[in-house]
């Protein structure tokens, strides 16, 4: 069992709602239109100051080749439309998602929701085109072991497996560029996803994040 992710479950207990999306993209571009906004209209801001802002936001990273995005009091990116946007040009994208309630890792790919599963009970809620086609990575993270692999450390290692990304605290809590979600008529932002369509929203040539804005982690997706 991997135990590089320990620290992680104890993260999860100071911080009630996360939303993690990484993206097999080099420029976060794509990121950002699909959550229905123009630019990082916040600066750099870190996780602690993002608290700080009454209006919903999100923060957006890279990892070596990968994109991600930090979404702390929205679940926006855990909605299956979402991902099939954000993956539309055939990159893959992986979600996990922290509630009070319920929580949920979802994977995309080419514009299609492929898997997602509860980390609590993957045996039996399964959502998704293909809801088992991930279980050989699913039981090679430790789910189901949790007095070997706590739940969070579970995720975090099924995400390295599909990605090589490598979860960090400073990939969570550093400073990244920050933007502003959109409130569109009839929505809530930690209950319903973003319905902006992202070909409606010129992408922003180059790269948003600027240096020294780098987490850890990448290589090449394993799915």
């Amino acid at each position: 069992m991997n135990s590089r992710f320990d620290w992680f479950p104890t993260w999860l207990k100071q911080h009630l709602l996360l939303t993690l999306t990484v993206l097999s993209a080099p420029d976060p571009s794509r990121l950002l239109a699909t959550f229905g906004s123009r630019d990082c209209d916040r600066g750099v801001l870190s996780l602690r100051e993002a608290y700080d802002i009454d209006e919903t936001t999100v923060r957006l990273g890279a990892a070596d080749g990968w994109t991600y995005a930090v979404e702390h009091r929205s679940t926006t990116a855990a909605d299956s439309g979402f991902l099939e946007r954000l993956t539309s040009d055939g990159s893959l994208a992986v979600t996990l998602c922290f509630t009070p309630t319920i929580s949920g890792v979802h994977v995309a790919r080419g514009g299609e929701y492929l898997a997602g599963f509860e980390p609590d009970a993957p045996d039996f809620m399964r959502w998704g085109s293909a809801p088992r086609a991930l279980d050989p990575q699913i039981q090679e993270a430790g789910f189901g072991h949790e007095d070997l692999l706590p739940r969070g450390a579970a995720c975090a290692s099924f995400l390295q497996l599909l990605t090589d990304v490598a979860l960090t605290p400073a990939m969570l809590e550093d400073p990244l560029p920050c933007a502003t979600l959109p409130v569109l008529p009839g929505t809530r932002r930690t209950a319903e996803p973003n319905p902006a369509d992202p070909a409606r929203i010129p992408l922003m040539p180059g790269a948003l994040l600027p240096e020294g804005s780098q987490g850890t982690g990448g290589g090449t997706a394993r799915l």
